[in-house]
C-alpha cells in the first residue's frame, strides 16, 4: 500500500509539473510571437525609411555640388578685390610719400624765407601749387590705371566663372 501511495504521489506531481510547464511554455511562446510580430514590423519600417534616406543622401549630394560650383565661382572675385585692395594700398603709399615730401618743401621753404626776412612772393607759391597739382595727377592716373587692369582681371574672372550659354 505505501508503493501504491508513493506511485500515487509521483503521479500527482508529474501532473502538476507537465501543468506548469505547459503553462510556461505557451507564455514563452506568447512572447516569441511578440517578438516575430515587432521584428516584421521593424522591418518594414526600414524598408520604408531606406528610400527616404536614398533621397535625402541624394538632395544633400545636389546641395554639395551646387555650394562647391558656387565657391569656385567666387574665388576669382576675391582674387581680384584682393588686387584691388593691393593696387589702392600702393597709390596711397605713393600719395602719402608725395605729401610727405611738399609738406617738406614748403617747411624748408618758409625756414628759408623766415630766416631771410623776406616775404614769399606769389609767383613761388603759385609754383609750387602747380608742382603740387602736377604731383597729385600724376597719382590719380596711376591709381586709374591700376584700377582699369584689376577691373580687366575681374572681368575676365568672370567670364571664366560664367560658361558661355
Amino acid at each position: 500500500m505505501i508503493i501504491e501511495i508513493s506511485v500515487l504521489i509521483v503521479a500527482i506531481a508529474i501532473v502538476v509539473l507537465v501543468v506548469y510547464l505547459v503553462q510556461t511554455l505557451r507564455k514563452a511562446q506568447q512572447s516569441i510571437q511578440t517578438a516575430n510580430e515587432t521584428l516584421a514590423e521593424t522591418k518594414e519600417l526600414i524598408q520604408t525609411s531606406k528610400g527616404d534616406i536614398d533621397q535625402l543622401m541624394t538632395g544633400v549630394n545636389t546641395l554639395i555640388e551646387q555650394l562647391n560650383h558656387q565657391v569656385s565661382a567666387v574665388d576669382p572675385l576675391m582674387s581680384s578685390v584682393r588686387t584691388v585692395g593691393t593696387a589702392v594700398n600702393e597709390v596711397t603709399e605713393a600719395a602719402k610719400e608725395a605729401s610727405a615730401a611738399w609738406a617738406g618743401s614748403l617747411k624748408e621753404r618758409a625756414a628759408t624765407n623766415a630766416q631771410a626776412n623776406q616775404l614769399p612772393n606769389w609767383l613761388t607759391w603759385v609754383e609750387t601749387g602747380v608742382k603740387a597739382y602736377q604731383a597729385i595727377n600724376k597719382l590719380v592716373q596711376a591709381g586709374k590705371q591700376r584700377q582699369g587692369a584689376a577691373a580687366g582681371q575681374e572681368a575676365a574672372s568672370e567670364r571664366v566663372a560664367s560658361p558661355k550659354q
